[in-house]
């Protein structure tokens, strides 16, 4: 004979009914339905849960939607007229998720040109040497199946692309005074 099962508490009634509560957040979020709109109490709290938890978003990550790869590469003029290809890559692993996390956040149009002019900046700050900087963002386009068929393969292209020069300081910009 079998021992009998052990009976469902009241918790994890609760805890089984929140888990199911997510997963259907979850698949409302995949499928683009919106659970809670409006402005009360409940639409608020739900739309900090879904944006906290992540079962709000879209899983772009399944096809059609694929989000392209993005990479950032600097080319670097020095003062020798030399060019120099830097990959702003570190050996510290935390500073390269921190950041390829800066080039995910490249794709808002507000923040990009500062976000490319703190990069210039770290590229001369790497290079003292440099007299110019061009900031270069990749996208990794993918064709259809189609296209694929007939030979088309991915390819880098140009997402972004800035230019900036290096200016000696002055005295405005270091703080000094003048007599």
């Amino acid at each position: 004979m079998r021992p009998p099962l052990p009976s469902l508490t009241r918790r994890h009634g609760v805890v089984t009914g929140v888990a199911l509560l997510h997963l259907l957040w979850v698949a409302c979020g995949a499928l683009q339905v919106p659970l809670f709109t409006g402005t009360g109490r409940l639409a608020s709290w739900a739309q900090v849960y879904t944006h906290w938890t992540g079962a709000g978003s879209r899983f772009s990550f399944f096809a059609p939607g694929v989000s392209p790869a993005v990479r950032v590469s600097f080319d670097v003029e020095q003062s020798s007229g030399e060019h120099v290809r830097d990959q702003f890559k570190f050996e510290n692993s935390a500073v390269n998720v921190r950041i390829h996390s800066m080039l995910l956040r490249f794709g808002l149009k507000e923040g990009r040109d500062a976000l490319a002019r703190a990069w210039a900046a770290a590229m001369f700050g790497r290079h003292p040497d440099a007299r110019a900087v061009t900031v270069r963002v990749e996208a990794l386009r993918l064709p259809t199946m189609e296209a694929y068929r007939e030979g088309a393969r991915p390819e880098w292209s140009d997402a972004y692309r800035a230019g900036f020069e290096h200016r000696a300081p002055t005295a405005a910009t270091t703080g000094a005074v003048t007599p």
